[in-house]
């Protein structure tokens, strides 16, 4: 900017706005585009020979073709229409330009707003605004001003309203097109708002569903332990919760599942041998085996994946939020736990039998009691083959 002013300066309070506009958009993150496109267009009025009004023409037809392009940011769009307003004030009018001749086709002239303040430097050809050729009038040019004085008045009136109508409806102009760049930017602005809130309502509907969940199944939890602890004097032994507990643990799970997407894994555990134990050693024996693995080797799996008491000597693990390659690997850390574990039977050490069982994945589009059939009847398949491992479903 200043390497132009150098070689082409206008009326200073003009060039006090283009500075404070350049320096607005020197500073903005968006504003190197519009930035260069000024200094871009000084530098061609300077290199072409184009002075006062010509100039100020060339930089306005610039700016107009930045305000039309949607591409850039409104914010820096509403900029150039700004710029554009204090340019308008020394435009050339139409109706004073003189025709174009081979001279003013290289290096054009000062238009009528020269008049109005604008200058040239050094580099340029000077022109006085003041400057008149003085001729001496002939008579009958005297005659004719002597003879129509009113005539004369009328003209320059005329010409005078039709040029301030002009420069009016321009202005007019300009402003309506800045009002509806402005009003479009805030159109957007407010249906982002919208949307953003929309966003963070949703957001907090769903962390309250998901507390009062969880408040839910709290409280499920606590009146399954209590109703087991004073009813039946197995599970007491066990510590565990009972079928029905897993069971609206896996409804819940499965509805989770559904809103979200996230995978759901069930596994269904078989103690071998269980009852071959109890036989032999008696039912001390297997309740021992029982408690150990409800004391230490079910507790390897996460805090909150659920273990519950299946059946007399099987149990179920459901493993939220957890893929097949990360249940596999639990499982498979739970069963090498139990290898090389043991239990005590009246002061005699054992081995602590293994287990079988069954692994399965939600599948889309099912419900609860279907996934957890699915995984039953293949628990009971297992079984009546006599495979003692564990298998994906």
């Amino acid at each position: 900017m200043q390497a132009v002013e150098d070689h082409t300066s206008v009326e200073p309070g003009l060039m006090r706005a283009l500075a404070r506009h350049l320096e607005h958009l020197y500073r903005h993150p968006d504003g190197g585009t519009l930035h260069q496109l000024i200094n871009n267009a000084l530098l061609h009025c300077r290199n072409h020979g184009y002075v006062n009004g010509s100039c100020i023409a060339y930089l306005h037809h610039r700016l107009l073709d930045f305000t039309k392009d949607h591409a850039q940011p409104f914010p820096i769009r509403i900029r150039a229409r700004l710029i554009q307003q204090h340019l308008a004030v020394y435009l050339p009018r139409p109706e004073h330009h003189a025709p174009a001749t081979a001279v003013n086709q290289t290096k054009l002239t000062p238009s009528p707003a020269s008049q109005a303040g604008v200058s040239i430097s050094e580099d340029f050809p000077k022109h006085d605004q003041h400057h008149k050729v003085k001729t001496k009038p002939t008579e009958s040019t005297a005659m004719e001003s002597r003879g129509t004085p009113d005539n004369n008045n009328i003209t320059l009136v005329a010409q005078a309203r039709e040029a301030q109508g002009g420069a009016g409806q321009a202005k007019a102009q300009n402003l309506d097109e800045l009002r509806k760049i402005v009003t479009k930017s805030m159109d957007e602005i407010v249906r982002d708002r919208e949307v953003l809130t929309q966003k963070l309502s949703d957001a907090n509907t769903y962390l309250k569903m998901i507390e009062a969940e969880r408040e839910q199944l709290r409280v499920d939890l606590n009146k399954a332990r209590k109703r087991t602890r004073t009813n039946e004097k197995f599970p007491k032994k066990l510590g565990l919760p009972k079928r029905d507990v897993l069971i609206l643990q896996i409804k819940a799970e499965v509805e989770r599942v559904k809103r979200h997407g996230n995978s759901l894994a069930l596994a269904l555990i078989d103690i071998d041998n269980l009852e071959t134990i109890n036989n032999q050693h008696g039912q001390e024996a297997a309740n021992a085996v029982l408690h150990q693995y409800t004391s230490e080797i079910l507790g390897s799996f996460r805090s909150y994946d659920l273990v519950a008491r299946y059946n007399k000597d099987e149990f179920a693990v459901l493993l939220p939020n957890t893929d097949k390659d990360n249940a596999m690997r639990a499982l498979e850390k739970v069963r090498k736990r139990a290898s090389e574990s043991h239990f005590t039977h009246k002061g005699r050490s054992y081995p602590l039998p293994g287990f079988g069982g069954v692994l399965t994945f939600y599948t889309p589009g099912e419900e609860s009691h279907q996934m957890l059939r699915r995984a039953d009847d293949a628990l009971v398949n297992l079984k009546l083959r006599g495979e003692r491992q564990v298998v994906i479903v």
